[in-house]
């Protein structure tokens, strides 16, 4: 009697076992991917290394000190709350972003891949379908761009002073 044993492919899963003209064939289907509906639950999922979690000085919360790749950023918006939380805003939107696209990379410089983006526009949250012009929330289908937008709209919202949009929205 002959084994062989065949490695599931990463993630991916057996959908059916099945024999053919004397074959084994295997089929494998992709899993259903858990996206999280929150950025608790994202940090539950994906455990976020300290150095990208911003952290505010517990004493005065419109302080931030992140490292992001770069050594440690000091900013002080004692005079712009608003605009700490925007930027709070934007790493979790990030890192939620990709975690919604997993390996999927746009590519921006050929306009034949159309990608699904939220953007602003005359001062509100739009979504739209782009294939030129960057845009930071882009996903690769229409899908993910609107659960996206369902799951994380107040987080986004914070999102307006870094466009000069006056109101920033409340989490």
């Amino acid at each position: 009697m002959k084994e062989t044993k065949l490695e599931i492919p990463s993630g991916c899963e057996v959908d059916k076992i099945e024999t053919q003209d004397g074959h084994i064939v295997v089929t494998f289907k992709e899993k259903k991917r858990k996206l999280p509906k929150s950025w608790e639950e994202f940090c539950e999922m994906f455990p976020v290394p300290f150095a990208f979690r911003p952290k505010c000085d517990p004493l005065d919360n419109r302080r931030i000190t992140t490292q992001v790749n770069i050594p440690c950023v000091m900013a002080d918006f004692t005079d712009n709350p608003e605009f700490s939380d925007a930027l709070i805003a934007l790493i979790k939107l990030i890192l939620l972003r990709n975690c919604y696209n997993g390996d999927w990379v746009p590519d921006w410089s050929k306009g034949a891949e159309n990608k699904y983006c939220i953007d602003f526009a005359y001062g509100d949250i739009c979504i739209c379908t782009n294939c030129v012009s960057p845009l930071l929330l882009h996903f690769k289908t229409i899908d993910l761009r609107d659960e996206f937008l369902r799951n994380f709209r107040p987080l986004i919202e914070k999102l307006k002073p870094l466009y000069g949009i006056k109101e920033g929205g409340a989490e």
